[in-house]
């Protein structure tokens, strides 16, 4: 009877050791892929692979490869097809019914690609970035299935060209393709390990051409522990376990509070599938929380990247309008001196046309445009002791006259510009004063 429980107890427990997941060496390179077709996680370790059912996170199977390391490859589901692309080159290979690694490209690009970010677009893989051979990439390149061949992704001929980079963080959203960080060439051309790339560019897949949207504030963000995204999302957990989400869209960088299950993560990858984030942890098994869990608390949101253009390029505009109002005042005021009378030394000058006067008429006029003048003190201007009262009567009309006559030539008006009244203040007393009625627009 004993016996019979011992072989029911083993009976019972058995699935679970079965179909749990062991711990693995955390000193080996580990990663996690998603199968979403089959609803599985594809957990690759150095010789093996181990299917991981996408709710319970047990084990469904496990596939021993036969390789010397298949730590080697990166493991990526393309449509239905399980393919184990080379890091640090563009071989492609497959599993053949033995689980021996099958070649199935043409190229023959061998350590050219180390530390490329890779990624899948409307079924293509790609690949950017890179080092190898004392050399970095700066171009996309792109499996031609017809060819089975790494092709340059075509750009537009004008458009700017990012520097080169190796282990950047990189993400695909809407058209484009953005990324940050890395490692890139010095301008001499040596390449230097710690030397950070700062800047944050985007390849948008319509027009072809790349932009540099700035430079990242964040220093916490580069060297990187794990990242995920979501759409046009990224996650990034710096190695003080600290989660931001980098918004490419709307150029915002949001810091969340530290949550205590986050010192759960290992540095390998991270996937994010419904609602859900599966990571490594830090025992060496497949774990999964829900994204709101570790994004519920947010502690600040700032901007991303810093783009000095964006900023020097309205003030530009400003300049280039304060410019505009400055010469189109100067403007204005010149056509409007061309269309008012403007008195000089020597004459008057109106629309580009000048009439000579004598020193006589000119200071009448002073004293006339600012107010009206007393007659007498007309008289007291134009006369000279030698000649008669009658005379110098004579000579003050005809001064007037000849300013009157002058004035009418040069503004084709056919009224009097200066006028003889009585005074304002006593009209016992006669002024001299600009006719203002018909040449009020001319002063």
């Amino acid at each position: 009877m004993k016996n019979l429980y011992i072989t029911l107890l083993l009976i019972f427990i058995a699935p679970f050791f079965i179909f749990s997941q062991e711990i693995i060496n955390l000193k080996q390179s580990l990663s996690i892929t998603l199968d979403s077709i089959n609803n599985q996680i594809i957990y690759q370790t150095k010789d093996s692979l181990h299917f991981l059912d996408i709710e319970t996170l047990n084990i469904i199977k496990t596939k021993k490869v036969n390789t010397s390391n298949l730590s080697d490859y990166k493991i990526v589901k393309k449509s239905n097809s399980l393919l184990f692309m080379d890091k640090q080159g563009g071989s492609i290979f497959k599993l053949d019914s033995n689980d021996n690694l099958k070649k199935i490209d043409n190229s023959n690009i061998n350590k050219f690609f180390i530390d490329n970010f890779n990624f899948i677009r409307k079924d293509t893989l790609f690949k950017h970035g890179g080092y190898g051979y004392w050399s970095q990439s700066n171009f996309l390149t792109y499996y031609d299935e017809s060819t089975k061949q790494w092709e340059i992704y075509p750009s537009f001929k004008n458009s700017k060209v990012p520097r080169s980079a190796d282990s950047h963080i990189g993400i695909t959203w809407n058209n484009s393709y953005s990324f940050f960080g890395g490692l890139s060439l010095t301008e001499n051309g040596y390449r230097i390990r710690n030397n950070y790339n700062k800047e944050v560019w985007s390849f948008n897949f319509i027009s072809k051409k790349w932009i540099l949207l700035g430079k990242f504030k964040e220093q916490n963000l580069y060297p990187h522990y794990t990242n995920f995204s979501n759409k046009s999302d990224l996650y990034v957990l710096d190695k003080t376990s600290q989660l931001y989400k980098i918004d490419f869209l709307n150029n915002t960088l949001t810091k969340y509070k530290r949550k205590p299950i986050l010192y759960d993560f290992y540095e390998f990858n991270s996937i994010y599938y419904n609602d859900f984030v599966y990571y490594i942890n830090t025992k060496g098994k497949v774990s999964k929380v829900s994204l709101k869990e570790i994004t519920n608390e947010i502690e600040h949101i700032s901007e991303f990247y810093f783009n000095k253009n964006k900023i020097l390029t309205p003030l530009i505009i400003l300049v280039i309008i304060l410019l505009i109002l400055y010469f189109g005042i100067l403007i204005y005021r010149k056509n409007n001196k061309l269309h008012k009378l403007q008195l000089l030394t020597n004459g008057i000058t109106y629309n580009n046309k000048f009439i000579e006067l004598d020193s006589l008429a000119i200071s009448i006029l002073i004293t006339v445009i600012k107010e009206e003048m007393a007659f007498s003190k007309v008289y007291d201007i134009v006369s000279k002791e030698h000649l008669s009262k009658i005379q110098n009567d004579r000579n003050r009309n005809e001064i007037i006259a000849h300013i009157n006559f002058k004035v009418k030539e040069l503004t084709n008006i056919k009224s009097d510009f200066l006028i003889v009244s009585k005074s304002s203040f006593d009209k016992r007393y006669k002024v001299l004063s600009i006719n203002k009625s018909d040449y009020s627009k001319f002063i």
